[in-house]
């Protein structure tokens, strides 16, 4: 299959592909839609100051709604922020279904899920900010998600029976752990990301430009697929 790339620098990455309602012709609220909008303004302002700095006053501004209506869908700055992570965390593995992990060859699919994986981080800079401010708070809020479970244990079965199906093919070392190839593939595509600017100081060189980029996501392919290879 063909990775589309998920560049879509104006908005947040959950709502690329989110369905909008239309507004109601006789001009009623749409209470879908503001939560909507309160979602995104709260989005790009929780990965830009981090939960602690962010401002309820900015997210309410941004969306055009006022304290009470945010009070009213998520009733506090803690459950806004709670719920911003957890469709950031959604649209990251939206994909997955349409990467036919069990297809008929293993190393085609595995390398669909590396790319989609690194494009998603490169073309979301927003969600790497989140990711890492919630680390720094050590992930205290999002421990709380009742949702992570149901939307990373499917994505993590289905790692595991694409490398059990390349196992029985002879194209993969048995005995890999999904677990452990997941972590192992995110930290090779968040890294050079999250850590570009200090990456570049260090070593001489931009790698925040396309070409370096390119370059980087040619070598993470690489690397994960001759690490698993029989």
């Amino acid at each position: 299959m063909t990775v589309r790339s998920t560049d879509k620098k104006d908005k947040p990455a959950f709502f690329i592909s989110a369905t909008r309602r239309p507004s109601r012709s006789n001009g009623a609220r749409d209470p879908e839609r503001t939560r909507q909008n309160l979602l995104d303004a709260a989005y790009r302002e929780f990965s830009h100051s981090g939960y602690h700095a962010a401002s309820v006053e900015k997210i309410c501004t941004r969306a055009g709604v006022s304290k009470q209506i945010l009070s009213h869908h998520f009733g506090s700055k803690e459950n806004a922020y709670l719920a911003v992570l957890e469709a950031a965390y959604t649209a990251f593995r939206s994909n997955d279904p349409k990467l036919e992990l069990n297809a008929a060859d293993p190393r085609a699919a595995l390398r669909d899920f590396v790319l989609f994986t690194f494009d998603h981080v490169r073309h979301n800079r927003d969600f790497v900010n989140l990711l890492s401010g919630e680390n720094v708070n050590k992930g205290r809020i999002i421990r709380k998600s009742e949702r992570l479970k149901s939307i990373y244990d499917p994505m993590i079965h289905r790692i595991g029976m694409l490398l059990k199906a390349g196992a029985e093919a002879g194209l993969f070392r048995p005995g890999l752990d999904a677990r452990q190839v997941y972590i192992s593939i995110n930290a090779l595509c968040f890294f050079s990301i999250s850590n570009c600017h200090t990456l570049s100081a260090v070593l001489g060189t931009d790698l925040s430009d396309d070409a370096a980029l390119d370059e980087r996501r040619a070598h993470v392919v690489d690397f994960v697929m001759a690490a698993i290879t029989a």
